[in-house]
Protein backbone atom coordinates (compact mmCIF):
# COMPACT_ATOMS: atom_id res chain seq x y z
CA UNK A 1 0.00 0.00 0.00
CA UNK A 2 1.83 3.39 -0.60
CA UNK A 3 1.95 5.76 1.76
CA UNK A 4 3.31 9.48 0.58
CA UNK A 5 3.36 10.65 4.22
CA UNK A 6 6.15 7.90 4.70
CA UNK A 7 8.74 9.77 2.71
CA UNK A 8 7.62 13.33 5.56
CA UNK A 9 8.32 11.48 8.16
CA UNK A 10 12.06 10.09 7.16
CA UNK A 11 14.82 11.71 8.91
CA UNK A 12 15.29 15.47 7.38
CA UNK A 13 18.84 15.17 6.81
CA UNK A 14 17.42 11.80 4.20
CA UNK A 15 14.54 14.03 2.44
CA UNK A 16 16.53 17.16 1.78
CA UNK A 17 19.32 14.50 0.46
CA UNK A 18 16.87 13.11 -2.27
CA UNK A 19 16.00 16.99 -3.05
CA UNK A 20 19.98 17.76 -3.22
CA UNK A 21 20.05 15.09 -5.36
CA UNK A 22 17.40 16.09 -7.88
CA UNK A 23 18.94 19.76 -7.50
CA UNK A 24 22.36 19.10 -8.99
CA UNK A 25 21.74 19.31 -12.12
CA UNK A 26 23.69 22.60 -12.66
CA UNK A 27 27.24 21.13 -11.70
CA UNK A 28 26.67 17.65 -13.38
CA UNK A 29 28.95 17.13 -16.67
CA UNK A 30 27.00 14.75 -18.17
CA UNK A 31 23.18 13.66 -18.92
CA UNK A 32 24.43 10.60 -17.54
CA UNK A 33 25.40 11.62 -14.41
CA UNK A 34 22.30 13.83 -14.06
CA UNK A 35 20.22 11.19 -14.47
CA UNK A 36 21.96 8.87 -11.98
CA UNK A 37 21.34 11.74 -9.21
CA UNK A 38 17.53 12.15 -10.42
CA UNK A 39 17.01 8.11 -10.25
CA UNK A 40 18.80 7.65 -7.24
CA UNK A 41 16.28 10.20 -4.97
CA UNK A 42 13.51 9.00 -7.28
CA UNK A 43 14.02 5.68 -6.54
CA UNK A 44 14.30 6.67 -2.63
CA UNK A 45 11.04 7.82 -2.84
CA UNK A 46 9.58 5.11 -4.38
CA UNK A 47 11.09 2.78 -1.78
CA UNK A 48 10.29 4.92 1.24
CA UNK A 49 6.56 5.09 -0.28
CA UNK A 50 5.63 1.77 -1.63
CA UNK A 51 7.50 -0.04 1.25
CA UNK A 52 8.20 -2.24 -1.09
CA UNK A 53 11.95 -3.92 -1.08
CA UNK A 54 12.46 -4.46 -4.90
CA UNK A 55 12.25 -2.10 -7.69
CA UNK A 56 9.77 -4.57 -9.78
CA UNK A 57 7.65 -4.51 -6.33
CA UNK A 58 8.04 -0.52 -6.46
CA UNK A 59 7.41 -0.17 -9.92
CA UNK A 60 4.24 -1.96 -9.66
CA UNK A 61 3.45 -0.26 -6.58
CA UNK A 62 3.26 3.18 -8.39
CA UNK A 63 2.82 2.74 -12.25
CA UNK A 64 -1.11 2.51 -11.99
CA UNK A 65 -1.23 4.91 -8.51
CA UNK A 66 -4.18 7.36 -9.42
CA UNK A 67 -2.04 9.83 -8.05
CA UNK A 68 0.91 9.41 -9.71
CA UNK A 69 -1.24 8.62 -13.33
CA UNK A 70 -3.41 11.93 -12.54
CA UNK A 71 -0.33 13.95 -12.08
CA UNK A 72 1.12 12.41 -15.16
CA UNK A 73 -1.97 13.30 -17.41
CA UNK A 74 -2.25 16.74 -16.06
CA UNK A 75 1.75 17.40 -16.67
CA UNK A 76 0.78 15.91 -20.46
CA UNK A 77 -2.10 18.58 -20.81
CA UNK A 78 -0.75 21.42 -19.33
CA UNK A 79 2.84 21.30 -19.48
CA UNK A 80 4.51 21.86 -22.83
CA UNK A 81 8.07 21.34 -21.97
CA UNK A 82 6.96 18.17 -20.29
CA UNK A 83 4.80 17.12 -22.97
CA UNK A 84 7.67 17.24 -25.65
CA UNK A 85 10.51 15.44 -23.40
CA UNK A 86 7.56 12.59 -23.48
CA UNK A 87 7.18 13.11 -27.30
CA UNK A 88 11.10 12.79 -27.43
CA UNK A 89 11.46 9.69 -25.68
CA UNK A 90 8.32 7.99 -27.39
CA UNK A 91 10.42 8.45 -30.73
CA UNK A 92 13.17 6.40 -30.21
CA UNK A 93 10.53 3.59 -28.41
CA UNK A 94 11.08 0.70 -27.91
CA UNK A 95 14.07 0.38 -25.35
CA UNK A 96 15.90 -3.46 -25.34
CA UNK A 97 17.19 -4.72 -22.38
CA UNK A 98 20.50 -5.10 -23.19
CA UNK A 99 21.23 -8.02 -20.66
CA UNK A 100 18.63 -9.84 -22.60
CA UNK A 101 20.30 -9.22 -26.51
CA UNK A 102 23.19 -10.48 -25.38
CA UNK A 103 21.92 -13.14 -23.64
CA UNK A 104 19.34 -14.01 -26.95
CA UNK A 105 21.48 -12.53 -29.89
CA UNK A 106 25.33 -12.04 -28.58
CA UNK A 107 27.01 -9.19 -26.96
CA UNK A 108 27.94 -7.85 -31.06
CA UNK A 109 24.34 -7.66 -32.00
CA UNK A 110 23.80 -4.30 -31.50
CA UNK A 111 27.28 -3.56 -33.75
CA UNK A 112 25.76 -6.69 -35.80
CA UNK A 113 22.22 -5.46 -37.03
CA UNK A 114 21.31 -1.46 -38.01
CA UNK A 115 18.22 -0.33 -35.71
CA UNK A 116 15.43 -1.87 -37.78
CA UNK A 117 17.16 -6.09 -38.51
CA UNK A 118 17.84 -5.12 -34.18
CA UNK A 119 14.31 -4.58 -33.48
CA UNK A 120 12.77 -7.93 -35.63
CA UNK A 121 15.67 -9.79 -34.38
CA UNK A 122 14.83 -8.87 -31.15
CA UNK A 123 10.89 -9.68 -31.55
CA UNK A 124 11.89 -13.16 -33.10
CA UNK A 125 14.26 -13.63 -30.13
CA UNK A 126 11.20 -12.27 -27.66
CA UNK A 127 13.72 -9.68 -26.16
CA UNK A 128 12.38 -7.69 -23.12
CA UNK A 129 11.44 -4.46 -24.45
CA UNK A 130 10.01 -1.40 -22.69
CA UNK A 131 6.93 -0.66 -23.52
CA UNK A 132 6.51 -4.22 -24.25
CA UNK A 133 3.84 -3.89 -26.90
CA UNK A 134 4.88 -0.89 -28.10
CA UNK A 135 3.64 0.44 -31.37
CA UNK A 136 5.13 3.86 -32.93
CA UNK A 137 2.41 7.00 -32.77
CA UNK A 138 0.59 5.64 -29.53
CA UNK A 139 0.39 7.72 -26.33
CA UNK A 140 2.47 6.79 -23.98
CA UNK A 141 1.19 6.07 -20.50
CA UNK A 142 2.20 6.40 -16.82
CA UNK A 143 2.70 2.68 -16.92
CA UNK A 144 4.84 2.65 -19.69
CA UNK A 145 6.84 5.92 -19.55
CA UNK A 146 7.79 4.62 -15.78
CA UNK A 147 8.89 1.39 -16.41
CA UNK A 148 11.01 2.61 -19.84
CA UNK A 149 12.77 4.97 -18.01
CA UNK A 150 13.46 2.19 -15.17
CA UNK A 151 15.16 -0.17 -18.03
CA UNK A 152 17.06 2.99 -19.58
CA UNK A 153 18.62 2.73 -15.75
CA UNK A 154 19.11 -0.73 -15.82
CA UNK A 155 20.91 -0.28 -19.06
CA UNK A 156 22.85 2.15 -18.27
CA UNK A 157 23.96 1.19 -14.79
CA UNK A 158 25.00 -2.30 -16.11
CA UNK A 159 27.53 -0.41 -18.06
CA UNK A 160 25.41 -0.39 -21.28
CA UNK A 161 24.60 3.22 -22.29
CA UNK A 162 27.37 5.58 -23.62
CA UNK A 163 28.06 9.00 -23.98
CA UNK A 164 29.06 8.90 -27.71
CA UNK A 165 26.17 6.86 -28.80
CA UNK A 166 23.64 9.50 -29.89
CA UNK A 167 20.64 7.33 -29.18
CA UNK A 168 22.19 6.42 -26.05
CA UNK A 169 22.64 10.07 -25.46
CA UNK A 170 19.05 11.18 -26.36
CA UNK A 171 17.30 8.16 -24.35
CA UNK A 172 19.62 8.54 -20.79
CA UNK A 173 18.79 12.71 -21.66
CA UNK A 174 15.26 12.75 -22.20
CA UNK A 175 15.20 10.62 -19.46
CA UNK A 176 16.88 12.76 -17.50
CA UNK A 177 14.70 15.21 -17.96
CA UNK A 178 11.04 13.75 -17.83
CA UNK A 179 11.94 12.33 -14.45
CA UNK A 180 13.42 15.82 -13.22
CA UNK A 181 10.90 17.53 -14.97
CA UNK A 182 8.13 15.01 -12.69
CA UNK A 183 9.49 15.42 -9.66
CA UNK A 184 9.75 19.24 -9.95
CA UNK A 185 6.24 19.83 -11.55
CA UNK A 186 3.96 17.55 -9.49
CA UNK A 187 5.91 18.28 -6.18
CA UNK A 188 5.84 14.83 -5.77
CA UNK A 189 8.26 14.56 -2.91
CA UNK A 190 5.78 16.63 -0.87
CA UNK A 191 3.06 14.85 -1.21
CA UNK A 192 0.56 13.54 1.36
CA UNK A 193 -1.76 10.87 1.69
Amino acid sequence: MVRFDNFQQLDPDAVNLARELVGVIADERSAFSSFSHAWMAFNGWMECVSEEETDAAMLNALADHPKLVTAYEDLLGMDATFADSVAEIAALLPVLSVRDVRRKLGRDAFSQYERPQLLHEAKCAGVKQQPRDWTSGTKLTWPELLRTIYLVRCNLFHGAKSPRNDRDRNLVHACDKILRLFIERTQCFTWHD
